[in-house]
């Protein structure tokens, strides 16, 4: 009886420690998972960091990273969940310190804006301005395409375009209105017009102020050579009537 007991004690002893490394197994995986989906993500913006498309490329990614770390927050082992395990075992606070980081990350780029709301599934759509954006962004591509030697002429509309809706959807209260990935767009767009553009805006500015500056030289000129040129009247002299002189006569 007493052997038969012995049995029954180390059986659950045995049970608990199989219970125990199985979820410490299943924590090591699920910590597995958030560590492939920080690397896979921490590649995809680095990949995707010039010209900047983090937003729209590296979202399962990010997907990705919440929903493992959702997971590990959500499994229990003897009524504490994965994440507090970890966090606790760990003076560096090293997953939280990457998760916060890939969070930040997102944020500092401004990804949420370029969908309909904050992204927490795969299937989130892009925003309907964002569809927009590239439309009006794609036609002046295209121009430029067609008209290679005639760009500022050609595609002076198309730029005017896409120039006046970007202004109309960012935030003028803010550094980044809209998503890294429209702003690194349109600095790109800017950049391209000014120095294949505005060159030909400066070179009209330049005739009309010397034009100007000349008109202004001829003006002075003129007026220097008329006051030059001009005879000066003799000063007229009021002589004295002889009545006048002796009442001066008188007066010594």
């Amino acid at each position: 009886m007493n052997n038969f007991h012995v049995y029954i004690v180390m059986y659950y002893i045995s049970n608990l420690c199989l219970q125990s490394i199985k979820s410490d197994s299943d924590c090591g995986t699920l910590r597995k998972i958030f560590a492939n989906a920080s690397a896979q993500f921490t590649s995809c913006t680095i990949d995707n960091s010039r010209p900047i498309t983090v937003c729209e490329i590296c979202k399962d990614n990010y997907v990705d990273i919440l929903d493992s770390y959702k997971n590990m927050s959500q499994a229990l082992v003897n009524g504490t969940t994965c994440l507090d395990k970890f966090i606790n075992q760990d003076r560096l606070q090293i997953l939280q310190i990457i998760y916060n980081n890939n969070l930040d990350m997102w944020s500092r780029a401004k990804c949420d804006e370029c969908y309909d709301s904050k992204i927490y599934t795969y299937n989130q759509s892009i925003s309907n301005r964002t569809e927009q954006f590239h439309m009006y962004y794609n036609t002046f591509m295209n121009c430029t395409t067609q008209h290679e030697n005639k760009v500022c002429t050609e595609c002076m509309k198309n730029y005017t375009t896409l120039d006046t809706y970007y202004k109309s959807i960012s935030n003028i209260n803010e550094k980044i209105g809209v998503c890294m990935d429209i702003v690194d767009i349109m600095n790109t767009t800017w950049t391209f017009w000014s120095n294949n553009c505005c060159k030909y805006r400066k070179h009209n500015e330049y005739i009309f102020i010397g034009t100007s500056v000349g008109l202004l030289i001829l003006t002075v000129v003129f007026y220097l050579v008329v006051q030059f040129c001009n005879e000066k009247k003799a000063p007229t002299i009021i002589q004295q009537s002889r009545f006048f002189e002796s009442l001066n006569i008188f007066r010594d």
